[in-house]
């Protein structure tokens, strides 16, 4: 059975008084968050009177859309693999990626469930159930299955693990008590209420979870999307991303 996806296109709106030149667009890993872009998109539109317009799908998902012909100026995916993917097919060039950001992944707990004083990973494997993102439709899941594996408790615990479409329904799962904690993205936890991080989990269990990001080639904006991404790495949008729990790829949690 073929699945279908469905790219939701997302235009973020400000109050302002710019006339937009040109538009560019950004192709990106859906984010349950979106409020780091809320705070870095007027600053960039203002600087240049260029319109950001984001396309917010599957890393994977959008690489195909890329590599079938759609339109878009900037890819940036979550994980490695869909970029290489672009790479192989000429769409965007090695030497041209850049590696954004880093994420971080924890164990979150509600706030008023029974595991609110975790403080060791291997109490997960004393919880009824568990929810990771599905590692064949996130890479969130991906990750939290690699490090479960190689901490050693992933045999254990796998058979009471449930396997959410994404991140956002991970949390939600453990909002509602249906399972008592969740492995997901640091950055994640803050928009589901009544849900903290309780364990950071090491980086030295899980491939480095970074953003790689690059201008397309058959961009129609190329030089204001390498201006965007240049952009991106001031030490003014470094300060936003750490805002919402981002890591500098230089500052690894480790």
């Amino acid at each position: 059975m073929k699945k279908s996806f469905l790219i939701i296109s997302i235009i973020l709106f400000f109050a302002t008084s710019i006339t937009y030149a040109k538009t560019i667009r950004i192709l990106m890993e859906t984010v349950p968050d979106t409020r780091y872009l809320q705070e870095l998109l007027p600053e960039f539109e203002k600087q240049t009177g260029t319109k950001l317009i984001f396309n917010f799908a599957g890393s994977q998902t959008l690489a195909g859309e890329i590599s079938n012909g759609g339109p878009a100026d900037i890819f940036i995916s979550a994980g490695h693999s869909p970029a290489r993917f672009l790479v192989d097919r000429g769409h965007i060039k090695e030497e041209n990626i850049l590696e954004l950001v880093e994420n971080v992944l924890v164990v979150a707990t509600s706030d008023d469930g029974e595991y609110v004083n975790i403080s060791d990973i291997a109490e997960l494997a004393n919880m009824h159930r568990i929810a990771i993102a599905d590692p064949d439709l996130a890479p969130a899941g991906e990750y939290a299955k690699e490090a479960l594996h190689n901490i050693g408790i992933w045999s254990e615990i796998s058979r009471r693990t449930i396997l959410a479409a994404d991140v956002r329904t991970a949390l939600a799962y453990v909002q509602t008590g249906d399972v008592d904690a969740a492995v997901v993205y640091i950055t994640d936890v803050s928009i589901a209420k009544g849900v903290s991080t309780k364990l950071f989990i090491n980086g030295m269990h899980h491939t480095p979870i970074v953003y790689p990001a690059a201008v397309v080639e058959n961009a129609r904006e190329p030089v204001l999307g390498k201006e965007y991404l240049d952009f991106l790495t001031t030490a003014y949008a470094s300060s936003v991303f750490e805002k919402y729990g981002f890591a500098s790829v230089k500052e690894r949690i480790n």
